[in-house]
């Protein structure tokens, strides 16, 4: 059963889901190794803004779900404080100061498994109690990287939940699926926490060709009603989206909206106005990427790339030299970072590149010759 469409089309599972067919192995076989060997780590998901992190994450809890473990959704928050963890797994209301409500509400949740716990538990006494398979999802994980998080105090006892967690230490299985954007891996390094299982860390890029179209597919047919073969306006919105989910979903709304309003019917007019609305969406979804930035960073950014072709990346001191010699180099240090987070930037071969070609075309136009 699809999820519905959430309020926010752009945002949380996807309504019609393909492809990232290695990531789902990967992180399916991590949780049958977890559950064989009572241990766990952390699969780290991290891309761009407008990637389909969420929705992947939706997938892979839905998966975690039906081999019978344990999901909580958790804050950064949740790894150094109990009472929030206790929150997340559902037993805020259940968590009272003595012993014998405490033993209650643990036991509720993770069934006969559970082992004695002391009333002021810890973080570590939380995840070590009970035998369930336990997934802890944490989206937004760039945050971990962010000045004061955790907050001093509490520094040592995150790094070391996460070391437990990560080198499976808990002795049961405990597995946290974290996805952030693409500086979380430094995030998680800056907490002692620099190197990844074997396909535990994912690096998303752009949908395949065929799980692209597939997706195209169910929109205009089991959305929109589309009551002729597609595959014309499969391959208009297909050369407008170049694989990445946000700029899909720019496209597939409005045409399925247009085509319950011409009852299934596929005209020239009504692709014209799908193709209106999803370059509206793609514009707002640039212009929502640059603008925490001023127009003369964007410009000597939109500069450096000017001469490099749609998609090829250029090298980093390229970039860098362009951006010192505007801002000095510890701000532009700071900028490059900045363009990464936003998803402008983003790792490619032996350098750097715009991910999506039209955000590259658009940058040159709008910035590079001002």
């Amino acid at each position: 059963m699809n999820p519905p469409i959430p309020a926010a089309v752009d945002r949380g599972p996807a309504r019609y889901f393909h492809g990232r067919i290695h990531v789902r192995r990967d992180f399916e076989g991590l949780l049958g190794r977890a559950s064989d060997t009572d241990t766990g780590t952390t699969f780290l998901i991290q891309g761009a803004p407008g990637i389909g992190k969420s929705a992947l994450l939706y997938e892979c809890e839905r998966h975690a779900r039906s081999r019978k473990w344990k999901v909580a959704d958790i804050g950064v928050d949740a790894l150094w404080d109990s009472h929030k963890l206790l929150d997340s797994l559902g037993l805020g209301d259940k968590y009272e100061v003595t012993e014998k409500s405490t033993q209650f509400g643990l036991n509720d949740f993770f069934g006969r498994g559970y082992k004695r716990i002391q009333p002021q538990s810890t973080v570590k006494n939380i995840l070590e109690d009970g035998k369930h398979p336990l997934l802890l999802v944490l989206d937004e994980a760039q945050v971990l990287g962010d000045k004061d998080v955790p907050p001093p105090e509490y520094k040592a006892t995150m790094i070391h939940v996460l070391d437990l967690i990560h080198n499976g230490k808990l002795g049961r299985p405990v597995v946290l699926l974290a996805a952030g954007l693409n500086e979380t891996r430094d995030a998680f390094g800056k907490l002692k926490i620099s190197r990844f299982g074997q396909s535990c860390l994912v690096q998303l890029g752009a949908l395949s060709r065929e799980s692209e179209r597939a997706v195209i597919r169910d929109w205009l047919e089991k959305e929109g009603g589309a009551k002729e073969d597609p595959t014309a306006w499969i391959d208009a919105i297909a050369q407008k989206t170049y694989g990445w989910p946000h700029h899909v979903l720019s496209y597939v709304y409005p045409a399925a909206n247009q085509l319950k309003a011409d009852g299934g019917i596929m005209t020239a007019n009504g692709l014209k106005a799908v193709l209106k609305a999803g370059e509206k969406g793609r514009l707002a979804y640039y212009q929502e990427r640059v603008v925490r930035f001023r127009g003369n960073q964007i410009r000597c950014l939109a500069r450096s790339i000017a001469d490099v072709p749609q998609g090829k990346p250029a090298e980093y001191k390229d970039i860098l030299s362009s951006l010192k010699k505007e801002y000095g180099r510890s701000t532009a240090e700071k900028l490059f970072q900045r363009f990464e987070r936003k998803g402008i930037l983003e790792e490619s071969g032996a350098g750097y590149a715009v991910p999506i070609p039209s955000m590259h075309t658009w940058l040159k136009e709008e910035y590079a010759n001002k």
